[in-house]
């Protein structure tokens, strides 16, 4: 993978994607923690869709449309019946494609063909989540990577911790700008900006899907802190960069040499113009009791640095109404970010599928009233 400089930005103003509540750009999301989904399908709302996800008696994990098209009946009030699901109602089943397969009805046990199938969505299972890609198309979900930590590799062995989820009711691209926004770490990250203050983050496009703002500044020596982590810095470059997935999710890689620590924090818009996120941390697996012990301990402390940072940002989510119209030299890699978000493939929110379901419904009534007249001839 070759990888090449991003062209700066020259505007600011009507962005289309960057910040449009109106639009969500295409990819994978997250939909829920792998431990919530055990013995009952779940509901989850995914960016204005309401979906059902279970899974399936090999373990495997599925995501359907919520609502039977019998009489809409939610499916999270259903049970698993093998790799299949069966309505809470009336008990039809379908399989992990979606078609019915089976009506308990005794007139209309073979007549399983005349209801519209269900709507189903290509689902990955990877650091203790659940993912969703919202074309719904698998073909085109097998064409985009799934967010990944680049250091430790799409098939690397790691050790996860899934912590708390996160509101804010401002957009994703919003929320994001705090890890590349070096310039407020001395206002509302002191501790942090005696190493970071000074960072020089430069943008490097990944793929299509994904931005990379990667520091190039020394580590510091005007203060203690910098005087004496230097020495565990070969380069003499503070290793921190961000790996941005379709304007959503964020990947952040710091530390020193002997210990890189790795967050991620995937974020989803709502269709009020908010933003539900999740906190994972990771490290790579090390063998033996001694290793999980030491791995375990690296996740909780990249999740209490994490946890400062976040805090520490909180208040500022809360209550910004994002307008940059007086932009100033570091904020070079947001306006990077900004340009990156406009490339991106975006559709309108709430997500809404391409076929109407009424189609599938006309198919049905026009069987069953072919039906009725075949036994008011008899």
């Amino acid at each position: 993978m070759t990888l090449r400089e991003v062209r700066p930005v020259s505007k600011l103003a009507d962005t289309k994607v960057f910040n449009n509540p109106a639009v969500f750009v295409e990819g994978w999301y997250w939909a829920l923690p792998s431990t919530e989904l055990k013995g009952k399908p779940v509901g989850v709302e995914l960016l204005g869709k309401n979906l059902v996800i279970y899974r399936g008696k090999s373990g495997q994990a599925y995501a359907l449309d919520a609502y039977c098209p019998h009489m809409g009946a939610h499916f999270k009030e259903g049970k698993v019946d093998g790799e299949a699901i069966r309505c809470g109602f009336h008990d039809w089943k379908f399989s992990e494609k979606g078609k019915c397969i089976n009506i308990p009805c005794q007139k209309y046990r073979d007549k399983t063909e005349i209801v519209p199938p269900v709507n189903t969505y290509p689902l990955e299972e990877k650091y203790g989540l659940i993912w969703i890609h919202s074309s719904g198309n698998a073909e085109k979900a097998s064409q985009d990577p799934l967010p990944q930590f680049s250091e430790l590799g799409p098939d690397a062995e790691m050790e996860v911790l899934v912590r708390e989820r996160t509101f804010r009711p401002c957009r994703p691209e919003v929320v994001m700008l705090n890890a590349i926004d070096a310039h407020h770490f001395n206002s509302v990250h002191p501790a942090a900006s005696r190493l970071t203050g000074e960072m020089d983050l430069r943008a490097i496009r990944l793929n299509r899907q994904a931005i990379r703002l990667d520091n190039q500044s020394p580590v510091p020596t005007y203060n203690w802190i910098g005087r004496l982590l230097k020495p565990f810095y070969s380069k003499n470059i503070l290793t921190y960069f961000l790996d941005y997935w379709y304007a959503s999710t964020g990947v952040v890689t710091l530390g020193p040499d002997f210990l890189h620590l790795y967050l991620m924090f995937p974020h989803r818009p709502t269709v009020q113009g908010g933003t539900e996120g999740i906190m994972l941390f990771a490290t790579r697996k090390r063998k033996g009791p001694l290793g999980w012990l030491l791995a375990r301990l690296i996740v909780w402390v990249t999740y209490i640095a994490g946890n400062y940072f976040e805090k520490g940002d909180r208040l500022i989510f809360e209550s910004i109404r994002f307008s940059m119209r007086a932009p100033v030299k570091a904020d070079h890699p947001i306006i990077e970010f900004i340009r990156h978000s406009e490339e991106q493939v975006s559709r309108p929110l709430p997500w809404k599928d391409s076929a109407p379901a009424e189609l599938g419904l006309r198919r049905a009534l026009t069987v069953l009233s072919e039906e009725q007249k075949e036994e008011e001839v008899v």
